[in-house]
């Protein structure tokens, strides 16, 4: 049986999630979104009792890009969300991965990654769903951007699949 690992997103620490068993990991783009006084309370116990606050891995970064926009999230996924994904992916080829995070977006991604998640104070997904940017004007499909390369009008993301 592969050792747990919990991949803590910023919801983690803002829902003051307890973590009894494993090893915690975040990235330090996380880290930096931490404001409240009451999580960062949280993060500095968890960093006290061996959270570890690393980097992802380049290639993995890549991987998680890659499934982003093979599902359509690219355009709402932040660094750090990527950050988040990637580590959770790194660790899970040696460990029992578990990402934490309220993210729809991230829980999707990790969904087809096939990287386990839990949610911190919400119901989380309950399926896979492919998305597109579609444009208001003109109803050109593109891939980047909030303007379509065509008409000029504005795009919105919608559910293609799922």
């Amino acid at each position: 049986m592969k050792d747990k690992v919990y991949v803590i997103d910023t919801s983690g620490f803002i829902a003051q999630v307890e973590f009894r068993d494993g090893t915690t990991v975040t990235v330090p783009a996380v880290v930096d979104e931490i404001m409240d006084s009451k999580s960062r309370l949280r993060f500095d116990l968890l960093k006290d009792a061996g959270l570890r606050v690393e980097l992802p891995d380049g290639a993995c970064r890549e991987k998680v890009r890659s499934v982003a926009i093979s599902t359509g999230d690219t355009s709402v996924l932040s660094v750090t969300d990527v950050d988040i994904l990637a580590k959770a992916l790194e660790l899970k080829s040696g460990f029992g991965v578990i990402l934490v995070t309220d993210d729809y977006a991230i829980q999707n991604v990790a969904a087809n990654l096939g990287i386990e998640y839990m949610t911190a104070a919400t119901s989380g997904i309950r399926k896979k769903v492919v998305w597109e940017l579609k444009c208001t004007g003109c109803g050109n499909v593109v891939e980047s951007g909030n303007e379509c390369p065509i008409c000029g009008s504005g795009v919105r993301r919608r559910r293609v699949k799922g």
